[in-house]
């Protein structure tokens, strides 16, 4: 039997956090907003049945849809096997991405022995932080971190100003994010067009997503951005931030100054996953991550016989 699964929709955020609520996973896929941002370059969809959120989207690399876990309240078991019956109905196997290490307790709790889960590359785990650490940038291991902040503000004293994101000023994080793009040789990429789609709806829906962010500025001209949002009572989740990789210190600045200004209340800030790039993995792990958001595959046991 299909599902109802729909375009998702502003109007959907209550009902997706709150069944996000009865389990506090630190996965970005568990966060409204992500699933909301990239619901174009995923082309996720979105239902509830029966106390729980059902999740189809389509991965870049993948020819068939896939879906994330349920979550929500009520039979669990239940809700696995309406995936089992939609993936029948449209003649796809049945894959389930993203699943949390809590979430495999709970799957074979309800459906012993029926899947095989497995992790097959780090490019999608998540880096989780603890917040104290991002915003203090103390201890030796962050001394080089600590290093760029203190020289680039030596170095631009009365030049610079960080500044909290509004919609009065949005429109020049976005003109940034375009000149960072073509600056990098990415402006005609398939993900570029992802990410820039992204980028606009959360802009443009910004109070509404619950969003905060920020603006780094030297001479008044935009030199990195950042925003993210409360995604758990004790996490933030970082969607986007960008900088000048020219200019040293700023990266380090611009991830410093949103924490100090907008972290106070949680434990942990998830700046969500390296995708595989080098350079991105090169610096997310120089942080110092106190954990990893581990996401595992799910496939019926059936389909490795």
């Amino acid at each position: 039997m299909l599902l109802p699964f729909r375009e998702i929709t502003l109007e959907d955020k209550q009902a997706v956090e709150e069944c996000g609520s009865h389990y506090n996973y630190h996965l970005c896929e568990r966060c409204f907003v992500d699933l909301f941002m990239w619901a174009g370059h995923y082309q996720t969809q979105i239902c509830f049945a029966d106390g729980f959120l059902l999740v189809k989207m389509r991965p870049l690399d993948g020819e068939h849809d896939c879906y994330l876990a349920p979550i929500g309240e009520g039979d669990l078991g239940a809700a696995l096997d309406a995936l089992e019956a939609d993936a029948a109905e449209r003649g796809i196997p049945l894959t389930i991405v993203s699943v949390a290490e809590p979430m495999i307790e709970r799957i074979e709790a309800v459906r012993p022995g029926k899947f095989v889960f497995s992790h097959d590359s780090e490019d999608g785990d998540d880096y989780i932080y603890l917040a104290e650490k991002l915003r203090t940038l103390s201890g030796k291991k962050l001394q080089s971190k600590r290093n760029l902040v203190n020289r680039f503000q030596a170095a631009y004293e009365g030049r610079w100003s960080y500044e909290d994101m509004t919609p009065d000023n949005v429109k020049d994080a976005f003109g940034y994010h375009i000149k960072w793009c073509n600056r990098n040789g990415c402006a005609h990429s398939r993900d570029f067009q992802g990410e820039t789609c992204a980028i606009v709806v959360a802009l443009r829906n910004f109070d509404a997503l619950g969003l905060r962010g920020g603006l780094l500025r030297l001479d008044g001209e935009v030199i990195a951005f950042t925003f993210g949002c409360q995604a758990t009572p004790d996490m933030y989740v970082m969607q986007i931030e960008k900088a000048d990789s020219e200019i040293a210190g700023a990266y380090q600045m611009i991830n410093q100054q949103f924490v100090l200004h907008n972290c106070d209340d949680v434990e942990y800030v998830n700046r969500e996953e390296d995708l595989g790039l080098e350079g991105l993995r090169k610096a997310k792990k120089s942080y110092y991550p106190v954990m990893r958001g581990v996401k595992y595959i799910a496939i019926p046991k059936e389909r490795q016989a």
